[in-house]
């Protein structure tokens, strides 16, 4: 009998181990949204892959949707078991979530996993913070740069490795490689970047700002402002180096009716696939006193939770994401981390000779004002009154002064 009572008590033993071996061995999982739907998204999915091959006890719901879908998401789904662990985003999105109190400090979170500021270029850094609280952690970078046809540029006795530093050098180039039926250069008038070339050449000038020191008034209708939007128009209406009311930039470099584009590093992977098209990459024209150029960033935010076990989880795939984004690299983006973007196998990449143009530009990038105003007219926004007075001026329907004054008016109303 007490042979029979021992075997059944070890018969309990044994279910209730095993039992809790198998609840041990449950996966924690974690939610990471993002908006990617091109390449980008299959070098995250690589990446994410990657982590939970090497990490078997995270499971990653890694879920993707265009920008608008998943900040949509966030919002109805935020404070519930459905919401996201690890939001991606881009720095002028943080002032919008941050100011509601969704997004983690991740100052602490930094400086315990040796996330460093000197481990990334010192613009990229600094646009993780909002009021002077750090809410995200820096993924990459994406100025623009100008796509040149060498064929082109060869046929109309320019050396399509030049690159420009001056309004007359760069103008010269676009009035060479205008002949018969093709442009030197492409500038839409229903384009986002039309705004984001603007920016860049505000920049480029001494004294150029969009907003005021502190952040609370637009000021871009300064002489700066309408200078950069005059050269825009004279590229066009003067010079005659754009395409009349262009409404397809790409598609116009693509078939050879423009010989330069102005696009961002994530344009590398399906451009090369053009076996017919041999490019060289340059650096934003610089045509005013200094370099400087229109740049956005992916960042990875920790949105606010209780549960301790998936705050750690999601930390070991936050910190593994950025020192681990060759694959991101690949994909049309430079990696933020710069021993990622210095180490062997990123120099390796069949593509670096296009990225490095776009890293060199590190020093001279400008994000869009980091306040939470940009989503009613930053470049993104079709609605924008910045975006719509360029767009105006370049279909020659506005003076640049009065469209720019407009446009301050507009946005000072909302400040």
């Amino acid at each position: 009998m007490k042979s029979l009572m021992k075997m059944f008590l070890v018969g309990i033993l044994v279910v209730f181990l095993l039992g809790s071996v198998a609840m041990a061995a449950d996966p924690v999982t974690i939610r990471f949204w993002g908006g990617w739907t091109g390449p980008d998204k299959f070098g995250m999915e690589k990446i994410v892959n990657n982590f939970m091959a090497e990490n078997p006890d995270i499971k990653v719901e890694f879920f993707t949707a265009p920008w608008t879908e998943v900040f949509t998401k966030f919002s109805t789904t935020y404070g519930t078991n459905a919401s996201p662990d690890l939001l991606a985003m881009h720095v002028s999105d943080i002032s919008q979530f941050a100011t509601r109190g969704m997004l983690m400090n991740v100052e602490d979170i930094a400086i315990s996993n040796n996330i460093k500021a000197e481990d990334f270029p010192l613009n990229v850094w600094e646009g993780q913070f909002y009021d002077g609280e750090q809410y995200g952690i820096p993924l990459d970078y994406h100025p623009m740069a100008v796509y040149k046809n060498a064929d082109m540029y060869t046929a109309a006795g320019i050396d399509p490795n030049i690159t420009w530093n001056t309004m007359e050098s760069f103008i010269d180039s676009m009035q060479k490689t205008t002949k018969d039926d093709v442009f030197g250069l492409a500038i839409g008038v229903n384009h986002s970047h039309t705004m984001r070339y603007w920016y860049g050449w505000l920049f480029q000038q001494e004294g150029g700002a969009f907003l005021n020191e502190e952040q609370n008034q637009a000021v871009f209708n300064s002489d700066q402002g309408v200078k950069a939007l005059q050269f825009m128009h004279d590229l066009s209406y003067k010079y005659q180096v754009v395409p009349p009311h262009e409404s397809d930039i790409d598609k116009d470099f693509l078939s050879g009716k423009v010989a330069n584009l102005m696009e961002g590093p994530w344009w590398v992977p399906g451009v090369k696939e053009q076996k017919d098209l041999n490019i060289v990459v340059a650096p934003f024209p610089q045509v005013f006193e200094k370099p400087a150029v229109w740049a956005g960033s992916h960042t990875l935010t920790l949105p606010k939770r209780a549960d301790q076990a998936k705050i750690e989880a999601t930390i070991k795939l936050l910190s593994y994401i950025v020192t681990h984004s060759v694959d991101w690299g690949n994909s049309g983006q430079i990696p933020a981390s710069l021993s990622v973007i210095q180490s062997e196998a990123y120099k390796n990449l069949p593509d670096y000779k296009y990225y490095k143009v776009f890293i060199e530009q590190a020093n001279n990038i400008h994000f869009e004002p980091l306040v939470v105003q940009t989503a009613s007219f930053g470049a993104d926004n079709t609605m924008s009154p910045v975006l719509n007075a360029i767009l105006a001026v370049m279909l020659d329907e506005a003076d640049p002064k009065e469209a720019l004054d407009l446009a301050v008016s507009e946005i000072n109303a909302i400040f």
